[in-house]
């Protein structure tokens, strides 16, 4: 199977080089000058989705189709349902259909840099939720070491210092290069900051859904039967942890999330200060949304000089318990 996607993501690296050249001139110049500036009306953001699988993706999607109708763009979106490969092909239509500049999630940083660098080089490029050092315009994220720190704060308070717990880590999945380990890391951070020692016994990929979650968290369990805290390196893998827990009348281990603030997450920490679900970090699909499509049409209508951004915007950092969830909770958002 590994070798099929390498000889895919060959012929998509080939394809997209092909196609830079063909595009020279075209959709912007090879010198980095960018597209002329243009009225709103007249724009064309895309939007490369990395997967709609998690109600975090599915916000930013309703933000940019917000954006859009509210200022006038026209917006192509695509879903790459958590496909690098499909991903760049997608950002090759996106090109070919016109677009002014693009907004990409990118799924697999790494993977993804030469194509990615070589599209930067024909039209305006940005990222929202993960980046890659180095390319594009800006990225547009959360500090996702910082808000796994502030959760993993929460949690040892939780715990009570001078104790050690077992842990075991639901993370994205081998694609997930910068932004899973920085919130894994950071949580253990904010644990040790807190006077826990944290013992990672297990981690398995629950790719940021709660559906695959659910049997990842049921063979950690099984094998590591003295885990004392459940980590999701986002609020639908901890609810697929919780899920579990529940279904095994098990009330001893405690759940907590690195990252976002998803409305059904904050409603388990806004039961209690004994509730199982203990804490997780600001990650806010709305915040994030609205500067990357606002930062993409500054630059597409000229009001935004790309040369002037940061190489890295972040958003709000914060770390959400019981004693501020409310704060942050509105059971009537989107996300």
């Amino acid at each position: 199977m590994r070798k099929v996607k390498s000889r895919l993501l060959a012929a998509a690296v080939a394809s997209a080089t092909t196609f830079a050249v063909a595009a020279c001139g075209t959709v912007g110049s090879g010198s980095g000058s960018g597209p002329q500036p243009k009225p709103a009306n007249e724009v064309t953001i895309g939007f490369a989705a990395r997967q709609m699988d998690a109600p975090f993706y599915v916000a930013m999607q309703a933000v940019a189709e917000q954006k859009a109708k509210e200022k006038g763009f026209k917006l192509l979106f695509q879903n790459a349902n958590g496909d690098p490969v499909t991903q760049i092909n997608q950002v090759q239509t996106m090109l070919s259909q016109g677009a002014d500049v693009i907004v990409v999630d990118a799924k697999s940083p790494e993977t993804e840099r030469a194509q990615l660098t070589q599209v930067a080089s024909q039209v305006p490029l940005l990222f929202v939720d993960t980046g890659i050092p180095g390319v594009g315009v800006t990225s547009i994220q959360s500090d996702n070491h910082e808000i796994g720190r502030l959760s993993g704060q929460l949690t040892a308070k939780r715990l009570g210092g001078g104790k050690t717990v077992q842990v075991g880590v639901l993370n994205g999945g081998p694609n997930d290069e910068i932004v899973g380990p920085a919130r894994q890391n950071g949580f253990l951070d904010g644990l040790k900051e807190g006077g826990v020692t944290p013992q990672v016994v297990a981690s398995a990929s629950g790719n940021y859904t709660q559906e695959e979650a659910v049997p990842a968290t049921e063979s950690m369990l099984a094998a590591n039967p003295g885990i004392g805290v459940m980590l999701g390196l986002n609020d639908s893998m901890a609810l697929g942890a919780l899920q579990v827990l529940r279904n095994q009348g098990n009330t001893n281990v405690l759940v907590a999330a690195s990252a976002d603030g998803q409305k059904e997450a904050l409603a388990e920490i806004a039961k209690g200060c004994d509730s199982q679900y203990v804490s997780t970090g600001l990650n806010s699909p709305d915040l994030a949304a609205h500067a990357a499509f606002d930062t993409a049409l500054g630059i597409a209508t000229g009001e935004k000089d790309p040369k002037t951004l940061p190489k890295d915007t972040n958003t709000r950092a914060a770390g959400i318990g019981c004693e501020n969830v409310k704060e942050f909770y509105n059971p009537e958002s989107i996300f």
